[in-house]
């Protein structure tokens, strides 16, 4: 006889993607990745997450385009699944202010996220005549993701701090280059990220961390970080996220979501629910 797997915990997947590379703005695609260069859909999510209680899961931009968001948020209407979307605006044409108006009127949209780890100027975040948009982004009720790598650190603690109303949220840890097991770079992540979180305002998303570590990755390597961000933001600002489907190039959706619960075995239950559940509704203000 086989048992059905025990679902002890509800989940909002805080981080993932669909897509569909025929739409050719996927720019970052290996077109020659049989794993990633294929559209994935609501079908398949709802399928590789069945022997957990997924309840609801929040789509992210993956391609810098309006059209892109266009596609997910036609995604939302369609699905209860998808409680929200985190889009993109050209934050470098102030006409796109119009275009995020339109974007925060929809009742699933829920932010932004420039895709600042692909543009080669490092201090691009910090442009002045962006200030409008942060702005914007707070009146409007929005939040902003901030993709980015360890080099980016400083310049994320520059805006999180100047904007203590933006709710801000850096993802996947700040992708730190796990695989390396570099004692230097460990310490630079580690002091970026603990002035981090020590404002109100920021969030982390415990996600993406399977492909900054090695093929053969094991969760040992992944604890440093884990433990990391667990003594920093502590389970009131911590938010799991699958970062499927790439996280498909090291495992798969079961294979990250139980590592992550290994990972956080020594928390209450009531903690754990925080980081798999509570802090994703509060942080982007769900309305589920």
């Amino acid at each position: 006889i086989i048992l059905p797997r025990i679902k002890l915990m509800k989940i909002i997947d805080s981080h993932q993607h669909f897509w569909d590379p025929s739409r050719g703005d996927y720019h970052w695609m290996p077109k020659d990745n049989p794993i990633l260069n294929r559209k994935y859909e609501v079908k398949d999510l709802s399928q590789v997450s069945e022997s957990i209680d997924l309840h609801k899961t929040i789509l992210v931009q993956a391609a810098a385009t309006n059209a892109e968001t266009e596609y997910m948020l036609n995604i939302a209407e369609n699905s209860d699944l998808v409680c929200g979307v985190v889009g993109w605006v050209n934050f470098e044409d102030k006409n796109q202010l119009e275009q995020l108006k339109i974007f925060a009127k929809h009742p699933k949209f829920l932010g932004v996220r420039p895709m600042i780890q692909d543009i080669p100027d490092e201090n691009w975040v910090l442009n002045k005549n962006f200030d409008i948009f942060f702005k914007s982004i707070i009146d409007l009720d929005l939040s902003f993701d901030a993709l980015g790598f360890p080099i980016h650190l400083e310049n994320f603690y520059t805006i999180a701090s100047r904007y203590p109303s933006l709710r801000f949220i850096i993802d996947h840890l700040m992708k730190p280059k796990i695989c390396n097991n570099n004692q230097e770079e460990f310490i630079h992540w580690q002091k970026g990220i603990n002035k981090l979180s020590k404002l109100e305002n920021v969030y982390c998303k415990f996600s993406g961390m399977v492909t900054e570590a090695c093929e053969k990755w094991t969760e040992q390597d992944l604890k440093p970080y884990v433990d990391e961000i667990l003594n920093l933001f502590t389970d009131k600002k911590i938010m799991w996220g699958s970062d499927w489907p790439v996280c498909n190039l090291r495992t798969n959706y079961l294979g990250w979501y139980n590592s992550a619960t290994n990972l956080t075995k020594e928390l209450s239950l009531a903690e754990r629910q925080n980081i798999f559940y509570n802090n994703a509704k509060r942080f982007y203000k769900l309305k589920i």
